[in-house]
């Protein structure tokens, strides 16, 4: 065989990269990891910790104003100042929490409830068992 060349076929690992096989390797690196992440991509996005601090002076929430709005799955701490002792009652999700004054007292909430739900006083004080609404937590759908 003298004066022939014999023309060999280069493997897979020996061809260049080119923009089409970049592309479907990109891709099939995608489909193999994406599935895997999934599960701690939405639960980093439905645990999303919120802290809201709420003051009370002369019986009257005054920050913030208007409802507390947050979205289901949410994790909420509501961080509660108020100038007189009080006990406060989350209603639908029965949480009790007492709060003295000049002292920060934390209510956790996990959102799991879609629905407008009170906050109310349970007295004031010394004084007896009352019922006022001080605000309300809003928690909309996901």
């Amino acid at each position: 065989m003298t004066g022939q060349s014999i023309m060999t076929i280069p493997t897979a690992a020996e061809r260049p990269l080119n923009g089409s096989r970049m592309l479907g390797l990109i891709c099939l690196a995608a489909a193999i990891l994406i599935p895997a992440l999934w599960p701690r991509i939405a639960e980093a996005q439905e645990g999303a910790q919120k802290i809201i601090e709420v003051r009370i002076e002369n019986r009257e929430v005054v920050a913030p104003q208007g409802a507390i709005r947050v979205t289901q799955g949410d994790q909420l701490e509501l961080r509660w100042q108020t100038d007189e002792t009080v006990e406060l009652h989350l209603h639908g999700y029965d949480i009790e929490i007492r709060v003295q004054p000049n002292t920060a007292s934390v209510m956790e909430i996990e959102a799991f409830a879609s629905g407008r739900f009170p906050i109310t006083s349970h007295g004031w004080g010394s004084e007896g068992h009352g019922h006022d609404a001080l605000t309300y937590l809003e928690v909309y759908p996901d």
